[in-house]
């Protein structure tokens, strides 16, 4: 059943007041709906070339612990962005917002990759010609995310609709809470490992800390940096907070993502890097294993400081509300009446 279909029939079983005339949802734009396609070309496109990866590591006999990480993490964005996907359809404007956020954090791993940046390069022509097809729907579904028929649309139907129900509210900040802890957690332990691989003179237990902090990094902090945030832009755009109307909900939000790149873009990239040396039989100290196990010490460091960072604004919600949540408050006080 359509969610007109759905929406039509509200008014038989729960009759408006004498006067009134009951209004049909009014259809979903045509940008909308092209955009909802190029949102699943983009995903599937996308799917597809990491699920070529996988079938190129287990070839070449590479595959390991990243690999089923890689698998995992496969599975869950093929069901959640069809989820969100179906939200954006039913007008719910969390489910746009969060569309908008993993197009764009799809679109910029998809460009590093093609430009070679990240550690992660294309296997071929077959997965990189995916890639571009990947970025090139993602482009266009995020421009027609916005175009002025869609926002006028999302405008008319969203205030009905703008929240996530109390059930799914709770079990988010419930999944939002835990995934939190299990980040933090776990990003205090490769600071741990990275200072006692930068401090020790054994190799043996240099190499195994390093060798730890790669499995971890592999198959857990990348899938709980997303899913922390994805479950907080839910708990943010979903609810009374709202993802753009409160100085602290923002401010989290794009810490977050800075966390989320600084851990691509730094950390992991430098216990690539260690791995490489250690492998190749660098000296333990005195030499470039010293600056790359400061370093990620460091990057480590700054990671944990800012998600303890977060934890007390979250605590604290402090600064108030933003211009556009100013603007926003009068209108819905007028709509609690």
């Amino acid at each position: 059943m359509s969610t007109t279909d759905r929406t039509d029939q509200r008014p038989k079983t729960r009759p408006a007041p004498a006067g009134a005339k009951a209004s049909a949802r009014p259809p979903v734009p045509a940008a909308l709906r092209w955009a909802y396609a190029m949102v699943i070309v983009a995903t599937l496109a996308a799917i597809a070339s990491n699920v070529f990866e996988i079938a190129h590591q287990v070839e070449t006999g590479v595959a390991g612990a990243a690999t089923t990480g890689d698998l995992v993490l496969t599975i869950a964005f093929c069901a959640l962005f069809g989820f969100f996907a179906e939200m954006l359809r039913a007008g719910r404007q969390w489910g746009r917002v969060l569309l908008t956020v993993f197009t764009a954090l799809g679109l910029l791993f998809t460009g590093l990759g093609l430009a070679g940046i990240g550690g992660r390069l294309f296997v071929g022509p077959l997965q990189a010609g995916l890639a571009v097809l990947s970025f090139v729907a993602s482009v266009v579904g995020l421009v027609l995310l916005f175009v002025p028929s869609a926002n006028a649309w999302m405008a008319e139907v969203r205030d009905g609709s703008r929240m996530v129900a109390p059930r799914l509210r709770k079990l988010m900040l419930t999944c939002h809470v835990a995934i939190s802890v299990g980040w933090l957690g776990l990003i205090t332990g490769m600071l741990a490992m990275s200072i006692a691989g930068a401090t020790t003179s054994d190799a043996e237990q240099q190499a195994a800390m390093y060798r730890t902090m790669s499995m971890l990094d592999e198959i857990f902090l990348g899938m709980t940096s997303m899913f922390a945030l994805i479950t907080g832009i839910v708990v943010g755009a979903g609810t009374k907070w709202g993802l753009m109307q409160r100085r602290w909900v923002m401010v989290k939000f794009f810490t977050t993502m800075g966390v989320m790149l600084l851990g691509f873009s730094v950390i992991h990239q430098l216990i690539l890097k260690a791995n490489e040396l250690v492998d190749a039989g660098a000296p333990v100290r005195g030499g470039e294993l010293d600056t790359v196990g400061w370093s990620m010490a460091a990057a480590a460091a700054l990671a944990v400081l800012t998600l303890v960072f977060m934890t007390a604004v979250s605590t604290y919600k402090p600064w108030g509300l933003t211009r556009r949540g100013r603007r926003a408050a009068p209108a819905a006080r007028t709509a609690a009446r």
